[in-house]
């Protein structure tokens, strides 16, 4: 799971995932294995399936499965040869796979230049220029316009777009987003993208960030410089990126403050939009990595001639964070971070569910199965098979995601992030609750995790999507601290912990029924009236 110890280790709340409820034992199970009397026959093998997928995704050979290596590309062969055997159909551009165009990038920093009349700026103690995905340099000259925090969101009063053109303009916006805003839109609006896609598309041709009161230091911008960066190259992206884009620190933002005839205290909350009567120079060049990383994606056709065309779409991303970066060579140290929570154990649940719907009743609606690349480098994967999926945009009906469900204790219940937002919280609930499991509310609605795994590039595109996580009760709080603290994006995430495969396999049984009513429902899953999601995107 992307940057989770960043969202979580400095938060008593985040600890949110648990474990499964202990029933009837079943003899011929792996050990601990324990199983309620509804469960259908087989529910030993499917433990024992589960724990084969589990622990050789998360084998040594697999070198971590970081995208764009050989231990990934070992791992897509494994899914490959478990899709033909499973029966799926191929679903991907070439076969089952849909190859994800990638990129490093990284800043040239001695090409790096902010210009503005009357200041001496100076890159790290006042600027930084950011990396072009689609331009390996630029050079741009306009005019400012002050733009506030940058959003396009009339529905919260942020229209500053309406009372000011910015068509050629360079637009200047502070960091950050209104204290209002709903936690989960606050993250939506919040991210630089968002707001540098926003300026793109009234027009601008330059786009700077402003910090009046810091937030980004020299020494900060510096080690930025010095990262490259993995994104998805689009094919249409080169139209649509702003390709000049600076962070200005807080004497840079004094600066630009000054050359306007105004005071950096100026720059503040509630300051209305403004055309700021001074020119910047905005130039920089990128140094860029292509590579190619593929999406593994099989389908089951569904069976009604008038839904069949529909798509439920399951993910899970494949791909972990490969080996530590080590200086000294030691024989002894373990450096490969095999990945088994994060996520062989979304995979694993995935191909069993896959498995399960193949051996029974074909559903209505088909089934696309996508084991996703890049999640760690950012969502990359995910970002490119929703705005280019090989199926029509339009037939994809909704997305259940799995990433990093801790299967190291029971469970009674379980998460569904963003089933709030739509009906599929009625489809989720109704379907645990067959296996005498509840469906509990987002414990940590101020993390936000609706916007922070693959299934919300899904929701960007309008897709009803939700994110099954093992649940809160029962234990399950102190489990995932401990998992955390300890092996979480570490060597120490690999098969040797005390994985609960009876635990896998329900809960595989459960996004399974998840599934199954989905793609059997008569009706499509909707947005729920008036959420902000379904009205942002979904129109």
């Amino acid at each position: 799971m992307t940057n989770l110890r960043r969202l979580v280790l400095g938060s008593a709340a985040i600890a949110f995932l648990a474990s499964c409820a202990a029933t009837a034992p079943d003899a011929d199970a792996p050990k601990g294995a324990k199983y309620d009397t509804s469960w259908p026959d087989g529910a030993a093998a499917s433990a024992e399936r589960f724990r084969n997928d589990l622990t050789t995704l998360a084998g040594d050979e697999y070198e971590g499965r970081e995208a764009g290596t050989p231990g990934y590309d070992k791992a897509v062969d494994y899914v490959v040869a478990a899709y033909k055997e499973i029966g799926l159909k191929p679903a991907g551009d070439d076969g089952y796979l849909q190859q994800v165009p990638l990129r490093k990038e990284k800043t040239v920093v001695e090409a790096s230049v902010v210009e503005l009349a009357g200041a001496d700026m100076q890159i790290f103690d006042d600027f930084y220029v950011g990396a072009s995905t689609y331009h390996e340099s630029f050079d741009v000259t306009a005019d400012v316009v002050f733009m506030g925090y940058g959003l396009d969101a009339p529905m919260f009063g942020q229209t500053a777009y309406d009372k000011i053109d910015v068509t050629g303009k360079i637009v200047a916006v502070l960091s950050g987003v209104p204290d209002d805003l709903p936690s989960e839109e606050n993250a939506h609006f919040n991210r630089a993208s968002t707001k540098r896609d926003a300026a793109a598309a009234h027009g601008a041709v330059g786009f700077v960030t402003l910090n009046p009161t810091g937030g980004f230091s020299g020494s900060r911008l510096e080690r930025a410089a010095a990262r490259a960066s993995d994104v998805v190259v689009h094919p249409d992206g080169k139209e649509k990126e702003i390709a000049a884009a600076a962070y200005l620190t807080e004497t840079g933002t004094a600066k630009l403050a000054l050359a306007a005839g105004m005071s950096a205290d100026d720059f503040k909350d509630g300051m209305a939009p403004k055309e700021l009567g001074v020119s910047l120079r905005i130039a920089g060049a990128s140094e860029w990595e292509d590579y190619e990383s593929p999406n593994v994606i099989g389908v089951i056709e569904g069976s009604d001639p008038d839904l069949k065309g529909e798509y439920v779409v399951l993910t899970a991303h494949l791909d972990h964070i490969g080996k530590l970066r080590v200086i000294e060579e030691d024989p002894d140290k373990d450096i490969i971070n095999n990945g088994a929570m994060d996520n062989a154990s979304g995979i694993s649940t995935l191909l069993e569910e896959a498995r399960k719907f193949k051996n029974g009743e074909r559903p209505r609606r088909s089934i696309l199965f996508v084991a996703l690349t890049a999640e760690e480098k950012g969502l990359l994967g995910s970002e490119y098979n929703a705005q280019n999926p090989t199926v029509p945009a339009e037939s994809m009906i909704a997305n259940v995601n799995l990433d990093m469900p801790i299967l190291l204790h029971d469970f009674t219940d379980v998460i569904a992030f963003g089933a709030q937002h739509s009906s599929i919280k009625e489809t989720a609930e109704a379907a645990a609750g067959t296996l005498g499991v509840t469906l509990s509310p987002d414990p940590v609605p101020e993390m936000v995790l609706f916007v922070r795994s693959d299934h919300y590039n899904y929701v960007k595109v309008g897709i009803p999507s939700i994110f099954m996580v093992l649940g809160f009760e029962n234990g399950g709080e102190e489990a995932f601290r401990g998992f955390l603290s300890t092996n979480y994006h570490r060597p120490g995430d690999d098969a040797s912990q005390d994985i609960r495969y009876d635990q896998a396999a329900r809960f595989a049984e459960i996004n399974y029924r998840i599934a199954k009513a989905i793609a059997n429902a008569d009706d499509r899953p909707t947005w729920n009236e008036g959420d902000f999601f379904g009205d942002y995107f979904g129109k």
